[in-house]
């Protein structure tokens, strides 16, 4: 699995790709309509006369196509470059829930139904006909690290990172981990957590875990869930207040919304704090960048969402070259480091959070060397990654630390320090 003289060559194929792919001078992806009552008046506030502690809010960048056949609930976050595809069939989007920055929802057939309380993380795809958190148990369930019974009966339902959805059933008080994918006609019942990389075909890969895709569900699964929507709540308030302050203040380089969590603030890049409402990416809050503005405007490509509005602050050496589609977060109470010369690939997910050492989430916080080099569609969460280290194409490394000059080949699943190392199977 590790093949340091791969390093530079996974490195350089990166930043080749980024040179050859990029796009300089494009304009921002602005939506073209509302949702909830659907008019353009109801952008990017929706309702746009509903009280700030009950509007949903979708970033000026998300793209919603077919907006009369877009239903949303209150309180829906929907973040940076997200993609609602209603052409075909309807959408809908119930209470509390949120669509990350880079998701795709794509509906045909009978459309897409997404219930109360469901997490669509960063880059996950949904597609088909499918429905998402809008039946299941509540419980009891037996959590399989306590073997003690438990019910979630306000649930939540998770997909995770890169997960892709393609016309199933996901019950409520489920979870798809990254890099996974649930099948047409599979119905995912409640209890239930896809394991990363598994590409679920059948109703019996989803229901036994002797077949090696699933397993249960815990109560720590529960509690991340719940920390997760209570911040992307947080979110179609703050973000909503700030368009009604001023609608510039939404759009490009420019403020997170000051939150319990977070403190707000703008972007430093080059030593200079910054706001540039008509940037065409969205740099969001206490994110220090050393590269200047010129330089970020060179070095990155579209569609990027660089946003520490949650976890803070962001510190980022100087940029080797990224490619489209690139997104950073953090959970909140956490930081992210990353070092100079870093490569990324188009899709690549840099994600902080602290390891989880005995069950309890206090070990290293996420941070990337110098001269790193991240494939196209990877993900990084909750890791350390040493210098000179590279991360192939539609890998995932979590809850681990590479030493310097570990190469990981692509479509590979590398977590817990290498305890489990799996491949992605689709």
């Amino acid at each position: 699995m590790f093949k340091p003289r791969a390093i530079f060559r996974a490195l350089n194929a990166i930043v080749l790709a980024f040179v050859i792919g990029i796009q300089i001078h494009p304009q921002p992806a602005f939506a073209s309509g509302g949702t909830c009552n659907p008019t353009v008046a109801n952008l990017p506030v929706c309702p746009s006369t509903a009280p700030s502690t009950s509007a949903s809010f979708i970033d000026p960048t998300a793209t919603v196509t077919n907006p009369t056949n877009i239903t949303l609930g209150e309180k829906v976050y929907i973040a940076p470059f997200a993609k609602l595809n209603a052409t075909n069939a309807p959408i809908s989007i119930a209470a509390d829930s949120n669509v990350q920055d880079q998701v795709n929802i794509t509906a045909s057939g009978t459309g897409v139904d997404i219930g109360p309380r469901v997490i669509m993380a960063h880059m996950a795809t949904i597609k088909g006909a499918a429905k998402i958190g809008t039946q299941g148990s509540t419980g009891p369930f037996t959590d399989p690290v306590s073997n003690t019974q438990f019910s979630n009966t306000v649930p939540e339902t998770f997909l995770a990172f890169n997960c892709e959805i393609d016309g199933a059933t996901v019950e409520r008080n489920t979870v798809v981990n990254f890099l996974a994918r649930v099948g047409p006609g599979v119905t995912l019942p409640a209890g239930k957590v896809v394991l990363p990389g598994k590409n679920v075909t059948t109703n019996l890969e989803a229901t036994s875990g002797a077949l090696g895709k699933v397993a249960s569900l815990t109560q720590a699964d529960v509690a991340l869930m719940e920390g997760i929507i209570e911040v992307n709540e947080a979110f179609a308030e703050g973000y909503t207040n700030l368009a009604r302050a001023d609608l510039t203040n939404v759009t490009g380089i420019n403020y997170a919304p000051a939150t319990s969590f977070n403190s707000g603030g703008l972007p430093q890049l080059g030593g200079v704090s910054t706001r540039d409402p008509n940037f065409r990416n969205r740099i969001i809050g206490n994110i220090v960048l050393e590269d200047s503005l010129l330089g970020i405007n060179f070095k990155t490509g579209n569609r990027i969402s660089l946003r520490a509005d949650e976890g803070e602050p962001f510190n980022v050496g100087q940029i080797a070259g990224m490619a489209n589609d690139v997104v950073f977060h953090a959970l909140e109470t956490t930081s992210l480091t990353v070092g100079d010369f870093v490569g990324y690939g188009p899709r690549a997910l840099v994600h902080g959070g602290r390891q989880v050492v005995n069950g309890a989430a206090n070990g290293p916080e996420t941070s990337i060397g110098d001269f790193v080099g991240l494939g196209p569609n990877s993900v990084i969460f909750r890791s350390v990654i040493g210098n000179k280290s590279a991360v192939g194409q539609r890998s995932a490394v979590f809850n681990s630390t590479l030493p310097s000059r570990t190469y990981i080949r692509s479509r590979v699943i590398y977590a817990d320090n290498g305890s489990l190392i799996s491949r992605v199977e689709w």
